[in-house]
């Protein structure tokens, strides 16, 4: 046995195996605390790489379920409108078939006219307002074609479509507005002036200012000026201020009824309808505002103080239970409903077999990837306590064979004496 005092090996060993005991605690309690067996990429280089791909497609799949389930709550707000826009239709059929047996009864027939006249305003309404998260649903932009992103990588969509063969011998279509039903004639974005031109008969002068609006939201204004020569007629005062509109775009005055038709018969054309050239796209960003500064509660001028803003929305009813020709009319809701049924079952269908469908693969994939990620990267907790009592007892016994070996070199005194 040899000793030494400038270099005591014995102790030098006991401490390094008492440093690297100390390394292995401590990741031992890192783990135990944390639950992870990989806290960092020195724990396990490869497997870390695999649990945060692994991570990142649980991720991405739990976004997919959420947009599913976005998708599944769309499609049901746009059921509960249609629901109720079945509901009005069934509503007007019951009223066309009393119509049908009330003989001729002219005011029967008046009070059928006017709740189908409200059916159809409702239906309107509904289509307008009905939305989710901001998005239209029963307009002219609606859940038609809409496509949702259901996987958690590009191009993982479900995209709902409606078939170009229709449904049960009727065209399909998403816009629920009485004009895209066949109920009602789609009308040009307007306003309906009430003999507008008949106050300067008596020699007064009406300045009457344009606001256009087009589709794309692009606003003009032109102000006519109309007295008793350029305006005491209504074929006079529809060319002077057609002559005003030329930088208008595309608007004109016309001579219609009391409803903006043009009718066959001149003579029923005796209101004055500033309009839109072509049809409005429904949109609602096309409108017509006129303003006058002869318009009052007593004035003979029909265009009101307020503006007025019309969005080219189907206002002309061709269900007119007044006209006898209850047959066709019933032809025409029950091809409207057809519609309705046609766009519900086609809904259906989607969300059965496309996103309720695709939420359960999700949620099977999400635990499949959540048990391998586990497996990977978390602690078994049981094997690492097993570890952890190893460590500790060797970090005692490192620690009690230090101090062994920091006291031998005191034998050296003993042979001094």
């Amino acid at each position: 046995m040899s000793l030494r005092i400038n270099q005591n090996i014995s102790a030098m060993s006991a401490h390094r195996f008492l440093a690297s005991n100390d390394e292995a605690l401590s990741k031992s309690i890192d783990k135990l605390s944390s639950g992870l067996r990989i806290n960092s990429a020195s724990d396990d280089a490869a497997g870390l790489v695999i649990s945060e791909n692994l991570r990142t497609q649980i991720s991405g799949i739990q976004q997919a379920s959420r947009n599913t389930q976005d998708g599944i709550n769309m499609i049901k707000t746009t059921e509960a409108s249609l629901n109720e826009i079945e509901t009005q239709l069934r509503q007007m059929r019951d009223l066309t078939v009393h119509a049908a047996n009330v003989n001729g009864n002219a005011a029967s027939l008046s009070a059928d006219q006017a709740q189908v006249a409200q059916a159809m305003n409702s239906i309107n309404r509904i289509a307008d307002q009905t939305e989710f998260a901001g998005v239209k649903l029963l307009r002219t932009q609606n859940i038609s074609n809409k496509t949702f992103q259901v996987g958690s990588n590009s191009g993982q969509t479900a995209t709902f479509e409606l078939p170009a063969s229709g449904y049960d011998g009727v065209s399909l279509t998403a816009d629920m507005h009485v004009s895209s039903l066949g109920l009602a004639s789609a009308r040009n974005a307007s306003s309906i002036g009430s003999k507008a031109y008949s106050a300067i008969s008596i020699g007064q002068t009406e300045n009457v200012t344009v606001i256009y609006t087009n589709a794309t939201g692009t606003s003009k204004a032109v102000t006519a000026s109309l007295n008793a020569t350029t305006g005491d007629t209504l074929s006079h005062a529809i060319t002077n201020i057609n002559a005003s509109l030329n930088d208008a775009g595309n608007i004109e005055a016309v001579a219609t009824d009391q409803y903006g038709n043009v009718n066959a018969n001149p003579a029923d054309n005796t209101f004055l309808t500033i309009r839109q050239k072509a049809v409005a796209d429904q949109s609602g960003n096309a409108s017509v505002v006129v303003l006058s500064d002869k318009a009052s509660a007593d004035s003979k001028t029909g265009f009101t103080a307020t503006p007025t803003r019309s969005t080219g929305q189907a206002t002309g009813s061709i269900i007119d239970l007044t006209s006898g020709n209850t047959t066709q009319i019933l032809q025409q809701i029950d091809d409207a409903m057809k519609k309705v049924n046609g766009l519900r079952v086609h809904l259906g269908a989607f969300q059965k077999n496309n996103l309720e469908s695709n939420l359960t693969s999700l949620s099977v994939a999400k635990e499949n990837l959540s048990a391998s990620e586990s497996a990977i990267r978390d602690t078994d907790m049981a094997s690492e306590m097993v570890n952890f009592t190893k460590t500790q007892i060797l970090m005692q016994s490192a620690q009690a064979m230090l101090t062994q070996a920091n006291q031998a070199p005191q034998q050296i005194l003993q042979m001094m004496k």
